[in-house]
């Protein structure tokens, strides 16, 4: 089973918040992690902006993903995607678990618009705390 993090859970890995410690424990037994490729680009956002020493954590912890292209059809399901009140990097992310959920076990976020959506897609959610 495959474990998908979006940004709100990955920097929990790199960046040290209240759910770090969980998150870390919880994703230590799961070896398969995919995300979007957009979590290279939204993870690296994120600690430059609040802790730029950690830039090569957030490189080791990008590498142990597999991260999935923004492809056409990708880009066109996250276009159609409900709640149409969806913000275009949750729809992405949304739509790229969707993409898997054959072997999904869990979207890993703390973001609230992230759970609903997924909830409402009928996809499994977690937020280790």
């Amino acid at each position: 089973m495959t474990a998908y993090l979006d940004s709100s859970a990955a920097v929990k890995l790199v960046v040290r918040e209240i759910e770090s410690a969980a998150l870390g424990a919880w994703v230590r037994d799961r070896p398969r992690l995919a995300s979007s490729a957009l979590l290279r680009t939204e993870l690296m956002r994120a600690v430059r902006r609040g802790e730029p020493h950690s830039i090569d954590h957030a490189r080791a912890t990008i590498a142990r993903f597999n991260l999935h292209a923004l492809d056409p059809e990708i880009l066109d399901l996250a276009g159609r995607l409900d709640p149409v009140g969806l913000r275009l990097l949750d729809a992405i992310h949304l739509a790229t678990a969707l993409r898997i959920a054959g072997e999904l076990e869990a979207i890993v976020t703390y973001d609230r618009r992230m759970i609903d959506g997924a909830r409402l897609l009928g996809l499994p959610v977690a937020s280790p705390a």
